[in-house]
């Protein structure tokens, strides 16, 4: 019997090795163009399947999956009244903006990525106050200050949960980017308010993208939040704010600090993404691979036709031959220790010591699918903390400009002098345990975080900062000027 099962379960992931090879591996899908009828959900009667929605995402039509079917699968999502819904306002602006041409692409993205392009501005300038750009900026900053928000998910909900499309993925991001460029230009005109609520769009996109269920959205609303966070603490370093205008910054970045994204939630689905694999892997064996695949190609999905009395046979003898529990268990486990990890800081060793490789070798290898289908998620964790150091840091920076300012330039002695401003917890470094090192001489300061390597580098920098420390100074490193290639 052991050998039955060892077979049955090798044959079965040879198939799914291709058809999840989009998921595994990280390739990018092209969405469906067409629709083709409206497909059930898997394992679900064609009587009892619901409809399909069509909408358009940037020229392309997709198939919503039905929120019913996510449902059934165990995805706790809730019920948001269209009109409520910042998706659909976001919708509007993503189908609204005009790409950068050609002649603009270098200049937006030092725009938003280092600073204003002191020289090439007059069509980038152009581009930001082009009628249609302007529309998708207002209507992300709305869409940014709605309470709720449930974004749908794409795709043919007759296959497997594997093939879920993510198109919004992409042009959420852009529009983050296109609200930070704004908000630098904005920044040139002295608007420093208008480019303030840029960046806070940025970020509070960052948080609906991250409130998802899989894990992929936490990291694209981590990458979000970034963009605009990191907005916020240059404009703090490098533009002489009033008092008036550092309180109002603080306060806004002390408001928004809860709902900075993170890591867990995505972790904490990707345990229930892996288990209904299982389960469909169990029930429909033979029609996984095929549904996965077809769900992968250009032109839409395989209709299943109902449930017939194969299908229930197919369903019972996958139990009968597949061990679905002892394996739902091997993966629990694994799961188990990294949502443990995932709500500790990463100074904490056992980060170190858990081996994600070697936790996936240790099961027996006869169970095939886990070692198959759990992801590495240590590095997602860490991203996370990335993100709220990063935070941390804005703020703290907020803070030592605020103070400067109302102690005729001065800094603080010591970071306990801005308990006023910053509870002690949040002084605490996230990659080292300890408190931010802080310098200062005369009214020139900085501080820096141990960052990924977890050792203290003296405040070395480099242009990723995440290679040695992550260092905040006054006054900051001047901005990297614009060099087209070629001319251009």
């Amino acid at each position: 019997m052991a050998q039955h099962k060892v077979f049955a379960t090798a044959v079965i992931a040879g198939g799914l090795i291709l058809a999840a090879a989009p998921r595994l591996f990280g390739q990018v899908v092209e969405p469906p163009t067409t629709v083709i009828g409206n497909p059930p959900s898997f394992g679900q009667s064609a009587a009892e399947a619901p409809d399909q929605e069509v909408i358009t995402i940037r020229g392309e039509a997709m198939m919503v999956w039905p929120i019913e079917d996510l449902r059934r699968r165990g995805y706790d999502l809730p019920d948001v009244p269209r009109e409520e819904n910042a998706f659909w306002t976001y919708l509007e602006a993503i189908n609204a903006f005009e790409d950068p041409p050609k002649e603009v692409r270098e200049a937006f993205d030092h725009a938003f990525s280092k600073g204003w392009p002191t020289g090439y501005d007059d069509k980038l300038k152009a581009h930001l106050l082009d009628r249609a750009n302007q529309k998708a900026l207002s209507l992300a900053r709305q869409a940014s200050g709605m309470k709720a928000f449930q974004p749908c998910y794409f795709g043919d909900p007759s296959g497997s949960v594997i093939s879920v499309l993510l198109p919004s993925m992409s042009p959420y991001r852009h529009l983050c980017k296109l609200l930070v460029a704004d908000g630098r230009r904005l920044e040139e005109q002295g608007a420093y308010d208008k480019a303030l609520a840029n960046y806070v769009a940025a970020m509070r996109i960052g948080h609906h993208v991250e409130s998802g269920f899989t894990l992929i959205e936490g990291l694209v609303g981590i990458a979000c939040w970034a963009v605009g966070d990191k907005a916020v603490c240059e404009m703090a370093l490098r533009r002489d704010l009033r008092p008036e205008q550092l309180r109002e910054v603080h306060e806004t970045l002390t408001e928004l600090f809860p709902l900075r994204p993170s890591a867990i939630r995505g972790v904490e689905n990707e345990r229930l993404f892996g288990l209904s694999i299982v389960d469909e892997v169990v029930t429909r064996p033979t029609k996984l691979p095929q549904n996965m695949a077809a769900c992968s190609t250009v032109g839409g999905g395989v209709v299943n036709k109902g449930e017939t009395g194969w299908d229930r046979l197919e369903a019972r003898l996958g139990r009968l031959i597949l061990p679905d529990r002892t394996i739902k268990r091997y993966m629990e486990g694994y799961y188990d220790q990294l949502a443990e990890l995932a709500r500790k800081p990463v100074y904490d060793r056992s980060w170190r010591q858990f081996d994600e490789e070697a936790a996936v070798m240790s099961i027996p290898r006869w169970t095939v699918l886990p070692r198959l289908l759990l992801p590495s998620l240590s590095r997602a964790c860490t991203i996370g903390e990335r993100c709220r150091m990063q935070s941390l840091a804005t703020r703290l920076a907020v803070a030592l400009r605020l103070y400067a300012t109302e102690h005729k330039g001065k800094p603080p002695a010591s970071l306990a002098e801005l308990h006023d401003m910053i509870p002690p917890g949040d002084l605490i470094d996230p990659f080292s345990g300890s408190q931010f090192v802080y310098k200062r001489d005369g009214t020139n300061w900085m501080f820096y975080s141990f960052s990924e390597n977890e050792a203290d580098d003296g405040g070395k920098m480099e242009d990723n900062p995440w290679k040695f420390d992550y260092v905040v100074r006054v006054p900051p490193p001047d901005v990297e000027p614009l060099e087209l290639v070629d001319g251009e």
